[in-house]
């Protein structure tokens, strides 16, 4: 009977009827013994472990800090030994039903400031991250008849206030409840798991054009896993196109171009995943005079196609014989820029829309 009742008191919840009918929001008595103990054993770090990367997803979606939710998660559950949570899956002492499941368990409950025992039915989830993912909509969502009592939660980015705003919205009866969270984070530094964004260490403007070499890579709207980064397209969809790089991002997790395809923006994609075949590298010094033949080629601003860099039509220049100051090999292709008689740059057209003196001559290509 005393093993029974033991199991019963790390599973129960304290919750005030009035205030939050079907929620339970104090810790187990274990677990307070569990937390004063200096350092992490091994299964504390395993529990941890187990939700810490949920939680941080759960932070990114709804905002709210993944320290928090741990420390409530510790404190609640006992390190995930007590036994609503071994039995259900229930970290956080949610009463009612999940998807038609629950579980019965005894549970201390507080009426006009009297406590009694009780049997009560909490939900029953088919892992422990469906009980994170539920525990993060009561406090987006809120209560029937209050929606936004926990909003001074969601995108606090100060654990102590976020744990004093959960506790004055009435989620535990405990005075001292904010303070245990508080105390919790500390003592386990559980704040380190707050940092769940990249930060971005340096930038630098570009002048590039690549290829997608990587078709299952994803572009983002920032770097990868900076704040508000999201997806915004999959990189197969631009397959066999020129992009220009216009910036250049570094994270710890590596390095990060800006794409444009024909002067619209695209989106950021790991460096990996391309090909840079043009940089001013690929240009050189030259010194020629030659025709223009008959081509319906374009000219460019730079040495690659890219129709929002038009400048003109060769044919403008037909039958004219134009300066060449630069030549530049892109894939494996020469280009020329070209300059009118009073000096002035025109831009960039393949080798191919010009001749030596007779335009009837073979044309130079690599």
């Amino acid at each position: 009977m005393k093993k029974q009742f033991t199991q019963i008191l790390l599973a129960s919840v304290i919750i005030s009827s009035t205030l939050l009918p079907f929620f339970h929001a104090d810790a187990a008595e274990a677990s307070q013994t569990a937390v004063s103990q200096a350092g992490m054993t091994l299964s504390q770090q395993q529990f941890i472990q187990s939700i810490a990367s949920d939680a941080q997803d759960l932070q990114k979606e709804e905002k709210i800090l993944t320290s928090v939710t741990l420390a409530q998660a510790i404190l609640e559950s006992n390190w995930g030994k007590s036994g609503l949570s071994t039995s259900g899956n229930n970290l956080f002492g949610i009463k009612g039903s999940y998807e038609g499941e629950s579980v019965s368990m005894g549970t201390q409950e507080f009426s006009n400031g009297n406590s009694y025992r009780t049997q009560a039915d909490f939900r029953k989830y088919p892992n422990k991250k469906a009980s994170l993912v539920d525990h993060a909509q009561l406090f987006v969502n809120g209560v029937s008849g209050n929606s936004g009592l926990y909003s001074e939660v969601i995108g606090e980015t100060d654990y102590k206030k976020a744990a004093y705003a959960i506790q004055d919205a009435g989620y535990a009866t405990d005075p001292a409840y904010a303070d245990k969270l508080i105390s919790t984070i500390d003592k386990y530094h559980l704040d380190n798991y707050d940092n769940i964004y990249d930060t971005v260490t340096s930038t630098e403007k570009q002048l590039a054009y690549a290829e997608i070499t990587n078709s299952g890579e994803t572009i983002w709207s920032k770097p990868y896993n900076t704040e508000d980064a999201k997806k915004v397209s999959n990189a197969n969809n631009y397959q066999n196109k020129s992009l220009r790089i216009t910036d250049k991002a570094t994270t710890k997790q590596g390095t990060w171009y800006n794409l444009q395809d024909q002067g619209k923006q695209v989106g950021w994609i790991n460096s990996k995943a391309v090909n840079i075949f043009y940089t001013p590298n690929n240009e050189t010094n030259a010194k020629l005079d030659k025709y223009v033949t008959d081509s319906d080629q374009k000219i460019y601003a730079l040495p690659v196609e890219d129709n929002s860099r038009v400048v003109s039509a060769l044919n403008d220049y037909k039958g004219k014989e134009l300066d060449i100051d630069r030549r530049a090999d892109v894939k494996n292709e020469y280009w020329y820029r070209v300059k009118s008689d009073d000096g002035k740059i025109i831009g960039w057209s393949k080798a191919s829309g010009f001749a030596e003196n007779n335009p009837e001559k073979t044309t130079e290509t690599k």
